[in-house]
């Protein structure tokens, strides 16, 4: 009996969960059942929806516990990946063998691939600033955001009467969680001053090393959104780089410095480590290159590579026509992996209809505090209420992708009912 052609993509996030649905999917209807298998490798149990963490951070408990967040955020991988015929390993990767096709993991022994879809993500870039990493917290996952939001609630309570909230980075990440933040401390101010007796003022600002924030934004998003952020009460302080983190102290360029009792980092990410240990041509901030079927390169011509192997997501670097590499979005990630399931497939059934990945602009949302996002779709700009609503219907067809019909409602509906009695704001 022929062996089953194992396709195996290591990474849940986007990008290598849409390619495993893609290809669950193309597998079945073509009646491919028995002559190949879908194998998911992730470290995590759980999918994060990772759009909505800044308003995990923000909810108070009195709105929501964990349990109830959780269940809203996080989706569990094997049961999307059951469902469509595959596999899924929870396991962390200890090395990749390319040349033979062998990935290895921890305490989980080894796996062989024909196909490899490497869809590893991004991790926290501290930019090797001193003392950063010790003394701020991150917002990238799940628990990150229990954390800080359990550390807010901490300094609530400490009985200071003025809390300094940093938030180092004023990209996309950075400025959704500020505007979201301001919302919430406000109402915290006033249920101190009422509840204790006493004043509590929370000062919240974004650091960003560049000339503005939303870097790469057209300068009308920009404008919009500081107009925004200002009104909240939130302060930006640009061109200013950390060269240096102490407990409860940043210094920034210029020898400034700047007291905090919370820093929250959002100021980057760079292509996982694993990605710098194999033989594929990386550019310099260490994603791989790949060519238009993104299928990866080996670092010089005269190495050979054991079947095909595939890169998507935050793990790439794709230029586009004026030579410059595409923002590593959630959509981006989406489309490299359809064009990627179906490479495979034509593969395996020996067809050469390929497909070339072509970037394009992708639309995007910025919700900023409350009933609020700016909202670009081609040349159209909607910010305001209209913004916010578009991000709600963004929200319900991403978890239609992912999950049966009637349990995309019901996450979809207990998430908005969560989320409408945090917002505070207009």
């Amino acid at each position: 009996m022929e062996q089953k052609k194992q396709i195996v993509i290591l990474g849940a996030g986007f990008g290598g969960l849409r390619a495993a649905m893609l290809l669950g999917k193309y597998i079945r209807r073509s009646g491919m059942e028995n002559s190949c298998q879908v194998v998911v490798v992730d470290r995590n149990a759980y999918h994060t929806y990772t759009p909505t963490l800044y308003e995990v951070a923000t909810t108070s408990k009195e709105t929501a516990d964990y349990v109830n967040l959780k269940s809203i955020v996080t989706f569990p991988i094997e049961k999307i990946v059951k469902k469509l015929g595959g596999r899924f390993i929870q396991a962390e990767i200890e090395s990749l063998d390319l040349k033979d096709g062998d990935v290895h993991l921890k305490n989980s022994g080894v796996i062989k691939f024909d196909y490899l879809v490497l869809a590893l993500g991004a991790e926290t870039n501290y930019f090797d600033i001193p003392g950063l990493k010790e003394n701020s917290a991150p917002l990238k996952w799940f628990t990150d955001a229990l954390k800080i939001r359990d550390r807010v609630l901490e300094l609530a309570q400490s009985g200071k009467e003025e809390i300094r909230i940093v938030i180092g980075g004023g990209g996309s990440t950075g400025v959704e969680f500020a505007g979201e933040l301001q919302g919430w401390l406000a109402e915290m101010e006033v249920e101190i001053e009422e509840q204790k007796h006493r004043q509590c003022k929370f000062k919240i600002t974004i650091i960003e090393a560049g000339p503005s924030i939303l870097l790469g934004f057209p300068a009308a998003i920009i404008n919009r959104v500081q107009k925004r952020l200002k009104s909240l009460g939130a302060e930006i302080i640009a061109n200013h780089p950390i060269e240096k983190v102490a407990q409860e102290k940043i210094l920034l360029n210029g020898k400034r410095e700047l007291p905090y009792d919370l820093l929250v980092w959002a100021g980057g990410v760079k292509a996982a480590s694993l990605m710098g240990t194999m033989p594929l041509k990386l550019e310099k901030r260490g994603r791989v290159e790949v060519a238009g079927e993104m299928e990866c390169l080996p670092q010089s011509p005269d190495l050979k590579l054991y079947g095909k192997i595939y890169a998507i997501g935050d793990a790439v670097c794709f230029y586009d026509q004026g030579g410059r590499p595409i923002p590593g979005v959630a959509r981006a990630a989406m489309s490299q992996a359809k064009i990627v399931a179906h490479n495979i497939i034509c593969d395996i059934q020996g067809r050469k209809d390929h497909w070339q990945y072509r970037p394009m602009e992708y639309p995007y949302i910025i919700p900023i505090g409350g009933k609020w996002a700016i909202a670009k779709l081609g040349p159209i700009v909607i910010w305001g209420f209209g913004g916010w609503a578009l991000k709600i219907l963004v929200e319900i067809n991403y978890l239609r992708m992912i999950l049966p019909f009637w349990k995309a409602i019901k996450a979809w509906l207990r998430g908005l009912w969560i989320f409408i009695q945090n917002d505070r704001l207009g």
